[in-house]
C-alpha cells in the first residue's frame, strides 16, 4: 500500500526518525508554477530578474553530467541522519542505528549547517524535473525541524535535568573510558604540564573504535593551541590511513607519519615515538610507518593549552571509541618495549613516566594519573540537551542557543576552545536559506513558518541578547554588533541578513528589515567599502579594528554582501549596493586566480590559505591549498546578484570563468552515493592534485548547491518582460509562459563554440546576446540563415530587436582560440585558455618547479597559437578537448580527476625570434614597476622592475593584417625599447631587419 507523504510526516512524530516513504521518481510531483508562493530572493524586484530554476531545463552537456551525479548522491542520502543531532538537542528520541552525517556534522560547533545546504539542494533537484522523492524528503525534514523548534521553545520556561553520571566500561586491562557516540563523556582534557619541556617522547594507548562510519579525521589525541600549532594522531586521514602530524604552521606545514591503513575497530594498541628526528608509528606493536625528517617536537608547541584525548583542534568528529591505558613517556620506547605494552598494562616499561591514565576509577569526571607526577585529567561531558534552557523562543539548532549568544556581550566569545564559538550565525543562515528555498520551490508553507520563528528569535538575540547571563548589562548596542562581526571566524555570519530581509518582503513586517541591518559589518569594513578603500589586507599598524585580523578571511566577508544587496532591494538605499559593488571590485580581478578563485598565502604573512592574499598578488600567493571552493561559491552568488542591478557583461564574464573552471572542476567525475566528492581547496601550485570528498564540511555543502543550479543565470529578463538576456551558451530550454515564448538552445559549450537558439512563440522581444570578453576571434550571428549584420564587441551585449515567430533560429558562432593570460604581478607566470576554459598541464614536474614553455617561435602573423605552439590533440572519451605543447598534454580544468596538473607555467623566451628566424638579441624585459603590491611580501621588492618582454609587446598587437603591419609594430617597439636604454641602435637594426626577412616564415 502506498503511504502518502502527509501521513508519513504525521506518523514520524510518534515513531521517531522513520523518514518519508520512498516513492518511485515521477515528474508529476511539482506544484504548478502559478500556485507557487511569491519569490522574494535575489533579483526579485531588480531591473533585471532571474527565471525560476524550473523554467530552465539543462540539455546534454558537462553541466548536466555533473548535476546528475550530485542528484544521485542527494537522492540516496538518508535524510534521517540530519535530524539526529537536532533531536538530541531538543530531547527528542532517536531510533537506534541511524548515524549522523559526519564531518563537521558530528557534534562539532557547525553541526546543523549541512541540513540547510541539503534542503537547498533538495529544492534545486525538485525544481529540475519535479521528482517526488525530493519533495518528500524536504517535506519530511521541514516537518521534523518544526517539531524540534516547538520542543526547544517549550523548554524556554522549563528547567534542566541533572547531568547523567559518567561511568566506565570494560577495558583492555581493567576498566576503560567510553567517549563519543551516545555516551555522556565527550573527551578528556589533560593538564598542559604534560607537554612542558617534552622533546623525545612516546604516546601509547589502547583504542576500541565502535565504528568507522563518520569518523574520518577523528583524533585519538590532539595536543596544541589551535589549528596553527598542534600534534595529533587521527584514526584516518581523508579516508586513508592513520596519521600522526606535528606542525607550528597549520595544516599545510605538517610533518607527518602516514600509515597505510586506518585504525581498525576493536581493541587496538597504537603508539607514536620520536627521538633524534625519527618518528615511528606502531599499530598492534608493529611498526607501520616512519619519518626520519621530523624537526619539530612537543617543546615547539608553545602555549599549548588544548591537550585532549578524543577531540580535534579543527572541530572534526569526536572520537567514538573506548580508550584505555593512555601513557606518555619522556623518551622513545624501543619496538620491543612497545610490543610489551600489548601484553600487559605497563609491559616492561613501568608505565608512562610523564602521565598514565588507566581509567580504573569508579566513575566521575576525574581521571587519575598513575605516573609519579599525579596530574589528574578531566573527563569533559557532552552537553546534555535536557540540561539547557533556551533564552528566547523560536530558536532552531542542533546545539544549544548559548553557542550563538556567547558571541555577543558579555562574553564576546572568540573562535575555538570550550568557551569559544565557531560561526554560529553561519549555521543559522543556511538553515533559514534552505527552508526558504524549499518554500519557494515546493510551496511548503510550514517552511516559511519555521523561518519566521527563527527570525523572531534572531531579533531578540541581537537586541535583548544574553539576558540570562549573570553579567548581563543590558540590550545589545551597535558598538557590540560591530565588535562581534569583526571577530575572526566566530563572527562569520555568512549572509544571514539575506533570508531575514526576504521575510520583510514576504510578511511586510519592518522588524525583519531592522534585524537584517543588525548584520552590517560597520566597524572596519562597511565604511571602507563605501569609500572604495581596499582594506581586505592591511599592515598591522593600519588595522582599523580592535578585533579584526590584518588579513580578512575570504568566506567570512564575501557573503555579507549578499545580505547588503537584499537590504538594497528592500530599501533602495544606495550605500548597500555601492558597498557590494566596491567589495567585489577589490577581489575581482585584483585577487583572482585563473580559475576564478581567491584566497591564499604569501611569504611573510600568516599561513592561512582561507584568507585574502594582498592586492595584486597572484604569482607569489600560489600554494598547495588556497582558492577555497566555498569562497568561489560565494563570489558566484554575489556577482549574479550584482548583475541583476547592474547588467554589465563583465559580471557574467567572471561568473562564466568561475563556473566553467572552479565550480565544474570542484566535482569529481565519478559516481558516489555516499560522498559528495567535492573539493575543499583547489591548489594552483605546480603539479598539485585535487582531493575530492568533504562529506559534512562547508565546502561539501556548497557543492551540493553549486552542482544542482547550473541553469540559474543562462537567461534573465527585464522587469517589464520586454527583454531577454542570453548570458551563457549552455544547452538548455527556457519556458517563459508569461510571454508565450520557449527558447531551446543547442550547443556543446564548453566543448564546442557554436550555439543555436530556436524560438517557439511570437511577439516583439529584444534579445540581448552576450559577447564574451574572450571572443576575440569573432562573434557572428545569423537569423534564419541570414547574417544579422551586428557589430559584436567582446565584453558587451548586442541586441536583436524584432518581432519573433515560431521556428525562428538564431545561430551564434564564437570561435574558441588558444589565448594566454598573465599573472598581473609576474608576467612570465601564465595560464593557457581555450576560449573560457583553463587548460591545465598534466603531470608533476616535481619539487614545486614550474613547467617552462617557449612559444613565440611557433606563431604566425595571425598570432594563432594552435598553428604550431599549442596544437589540438585527440579529445577525451567524454569529448573534452585536449592540446599538446611539445611533449606536454593539456586538458580542461573542469575535468574532475585527481591527477597532478599545473594551472600556471613559466614563459621562457630568451632571444628575440620571428618564427625560425633568430636575431641573437636577448628578449629583454621592459620595467613596468612589477610587482606593485600594496603590502610587503617577504623576499620580494615592491615596486619591482619586472615587466613585459620585447616579444610580449609585439605579439600583444596581433593579429597583423599584412607583413608590413607586423614589421611596423616591431619597429615601433624597437624604437621604444631603445629609448628606454634596453636595446642598442645596432640591436634595434638587427631586430627590425630580421622581422622584415621573416615574411615567408610568418605567413599564415
Amino acid at each position: 500500500m502506498r503511504v502518502s507523504a502527509v501521513a508519513v510526516a504525521a506518523a514520524a512524530t510518534t515513531r521517531g526518525l522513520a523518514g518519508p516513504a520512498r516513492a518511485a521518481a515521477a515528474p508529476a510531483g511539482r506544484t504548478a508554477a502559478t500556485t507557487l508562493p511569491p519569490f522574494a530572493g535575489a533579483g526579485s524586484n531588480a531591473p533585471v530578474r532571474p527565471f525560476a530554476l524550473h523554467e530552465v531545463k539543462l540539455g546534454a552537456s558537462v553541466f548536466q553530467e555533473k548535476r546528475d551525479r550530485m542528484k544521485a548522491f542527494i537522492r540516496e542520502l538518508d535524510e534521517r541522519r540530519f535530524l539526529v543531532p537536532f533531536n538530541r538537542n531538543a530531547g527528542r528520541p532517536n531510533p537506534p542505528g541511524v548515524p549522523v552525517v559526519g564531518g563537521w556534522e558530528d557534534g562539532g560547533q557547525l553541526t546543523g549547517h549541512w541540513t540547510g545546504y541539503y534542503l537547498t539542494s533538495l529544492a534545486h533537484a525538485y525544481s529540475d524535473d519535479g521528482e517526488q522523492v525530493f519533495k518528500d524528503k524536504s517535506d519530511w525534514i521541514v516537518g521534523e525541524l518544526a517539531a524540534v523548534q516547538d520542543a526547544i521553545t517549550a523548554k524556554t520556561a522549563g528547567g534542566g535535568a541533572a547531568q547523567p553520571p559518567i561511568g566506565r566500561v570494560a577495558g583492555r586491562f581493567g576498566q576503560a573510558l567510553k567517549l563519543g557516540g551516545d555516551d555522556p563523556a565527550q573527551y578528556v582534557a589533560l593538564p598542559a604540564a604534560v607537554l612542558a619541556g617534552l622533546t623525545d617522547f612516546t604516546v601509547a594507548t589502547w583504542v576500541d573504535r565502535a565504528s568507522t562510519d563518520g569518523q574520518d579525521w577523528s583524533r585519538v589525541f590532539d595536543f596544541g593551541s589551535g589549528t596553527g600549532a598542534n600534534m595529533f594522531l587521527t584514526v584516518s586521514a581523508g579516508g586513508g590511513g592513520a596519521r600522526f602530524a606535528i606542525t607550528t604552521g597549520g595544516s599545510q606545514d605538517e610533518q607527518r607519519i602516514d600509515a597505510p591503513d586506518p585504525i581498525p575497530t576493536g581493541w587496538t594498541h597504537v603508539a607514536v615515538t620520536l627521538a633524534g628526528g625519527t618518528g615511528t608509528l606502531y599499530v598492534g606493536g608493529e611498526e607501520v610507518a616512519r619519518n626520519t625528517a621530523l624537526t619539530l617536537t612537543p617543546s615547539d608547541l608553545a602555549g599549548a593549552g588544548n591537550v585532549w584525548i578524543g577531540r580535534s583542534q579543527y572541530g572534526d568528529p569526536p572520537l567514538d571509541a573506548a580508550v584505555d591505558e593512555f601513557q606518555i613517556y619522556d623518551r622513545a620506547l624501543t619496538q620491543a618495549e612497545v610490543r610489551s605494552l600489548t601484553g600487559s598494562a605497563a609491559g616492561t616499561t613501568g608505565g608512562g613516566s610523564v602521565a598514565w591514565y588507566r581509567f580504573d576509577e569508579d566513575g566521575g569526571t576525574e581521571a587519575v594519573d598513575s605516573s609519579p607526577h599525579q596530574r589528574p585529567a578531566t573527563v569533559v561531558p557532552a552537553p546534555d540537551p535536557a540540561d539547557w534552557v533556551p533564552t528566547h523562543p523560536g530558536y532552531l539548532g542542533a546545539l544549544p542557543d548559548d553557542l550563538v549568544l556567547r558571541l555577543g556581550p558579555p562574553r564576546f566569545a572568540t573562535y575555538g576552545g570550550d568557551s569559544g564559538t565557531w560561526a554560529p550565525w553561519y549555521t543559522q543562515h543556511f538553515l533559514m536559506r534552505g527552508l526558504l528555498d524549499v518554500y519557494y520551490a515546493t510551496g511548503n508553507a510550514q517552511a516559511l513558518q519555521v523561518v519566521t520563528k527563527m527570525a523572531d528569535w534572531a531579533h531578540l538575540a541581537l537586541t535583548l541578547g544574553d539576558v540570562n547571563n549573570p553579567q548581563y548589562k543590558g540590550p545589545i548596542t551597535r558598538a557590540d554588533l560591530n565588535f562581534m562581526w569583526d571577530t575572526y571566524i566566530a563572527g562569520e555570519f555568512n549572509a544571514v541578513a539575506e533570508p531575514i530581509a526576504e521575510l520583510h518582503a514576504l510578511t511586510g513586517d519592518a522588524k525583519y528589515l531592522e534585524t537584517a541591518k543588525f548584520f552590517d559589518n560597520r566597524q572596519s569594513l562597511f565604511g571602507a567599502c563605501d569609500r572604495n578603500e581596499d582594506i581586505l589586507t592591511v599592515t598591522h599598524d593600519k588595522n582599523p579594528g580592535p578585533r579584526r585580523p590584518d588579513r580578512l578571511h575570504a568566506n567570512q566577508h564575501i557573503p555579507n554582501n549578499l545580505g547588503y544587496l537584499r537590504i538594497y532591494e528592500q530599501t533602495g538605499e544606495q550605500e548597500y549596493l555601492r558597498v557590494a559593488r566596491n567589495f567585489f571590485g577589490m577581489v575581482i580581478p585584483h585577487r583572482m586566480y585563473a580559475i576564478g578563485g581567491t584566497g591564499g598565502t604569501y611569504p611573510g604573512s600568516n599561513a592561512n590559505d582561507e584568507q585574502f592574499q594582498n592586492r595584486g598578488n597572484i604569482a607569489n600567493a600560489l600554494t598547495h591549498s588556497g582558492s577555497e571552493t566555498e569562497a568561489t561559491h560565494s563570489l558566484v552568488k554575489l556577482v549574479r546578484n550584482l548583475f541583476f542591478h547592474v547588467p554589465d557583461a563583465a559580471y557574467v564574464d567572471y561568473y562564466e570563468r568561475a563556473v566553467v573552471n572552479q565550480i565544474l572542476g570542484s566535482r569529481q567525475d565519478s559516481d558516489s552515493t555516499s560522498d559528495p566528492l567535492i573539493t575543499y581547496f583547489q591548489s594552483l601550485a605546480p603539479g598539485a592534485s585535487r582531493d575530492f570528498g568533504n562529506l559534512g564540511t562547508g565546502d561539501g555543502g556548497a557543492g551540493l548547491e553549486d552542482q544542482t543550479k547550473y541553469q540559474e543565470l543562462v537567461y534573465a529578463r527585464s522587469a517589464d518582460g520586454s527583454t531577454l538576456w542570453v548570458n551563457l551558451y549552455i544547452a538548455s530550454t527556457l519556458s517563459w509562459p508569461e510571454r508565450g515564448f520557449t527558447i531551446a538552445q543547442q550547443t556543446r559549450f564548453p566543448r564546442g563554440d557554436t550555439s543555436r537558439l530556436t524560438v517557439t512563440g511570437s511577439g516583439r522581444l529584444d534579445v540581448k546576446l552576450r559577447v564574451p570578453a574572450w571572443a576575440t576571434g569573432g562573434f557572428t550571428v545569423r537569423i534564419n540563415g541570414v547574417d544579422a549584420g551586428v557589430q559584436a564587441r567582446p565584453g558587451t551585449y548586442l541586441t536583436l530587436s524584432r518581432t519573433w515567430r515560431s521556428g525562428d533560429v538564431i545561430d551564434v558562432a564564437m570561435p574558441f582560440r588558444i589565448r594566454i593570460e598573465r599573472a598581473e604581478d609576474r608576467p612570465d607566470t601564465q595560464s593557457v585558455f581555450w576560449g573560457p576554459v583553463l587548460m591545465s598541464i598534466l603531470g608533476d614536474p616535481g619539487n614545486g618547479a614550474y613547467r617552462q614553455l617557449t612559444l613565440y617561435s611557433g606563431l604566425k602573423r595571425d598570432g594563432d597559437y594552435t598553428r604550431a605552439a599549442i596544437t589540438p590533440g585527440a579529445p577525451t572519451a567524454a569529448g573534452d578537448p585536449t592540446f599538446t605543447a611539445g611533449t606536454l598534454r593539456l586538458q580542461p580544468w573542469y575535468v574532475g580527476d585527481p591527477q597532478p596538473q599545473s594551472a600556471y607555467f613559466r614563459r621562457v623566451e630568451p632571444d628575440i625570434v620571428f618564427g625560425p628566424v633568430t636575431t641573437g638579441v636577448p628578449n629583454v624585459k621592459r620595467d613596468d614597476g612589477l610587482p606593485a603590491y600594496d603590502m610587503p611580501v617577504e623576499g620580494v621588492t615592491s615596486p619591482g622592475h619586472d615587466g613585459l618582454t620585447f616579444l610580449d609587446v609585439v605579439w600583444d598587437q596581433a593579429p597583423f593584417r599584412t607583413h608590413g603591419d607586423f614589421v611596423s609594430a616591431v619597429a615601433r617597439t624597437a624604437d621604444d625599447f631603445q629609448g628606454r636604454g634596453l636595446l642598442t641602435a645596432a640591436q634595434k637594426d638587427t631586430v627590425v631587419s630580421a622581422a622584415a626577412r621573416a615574411r615567408t616564415q610568418l605567413a599564415p
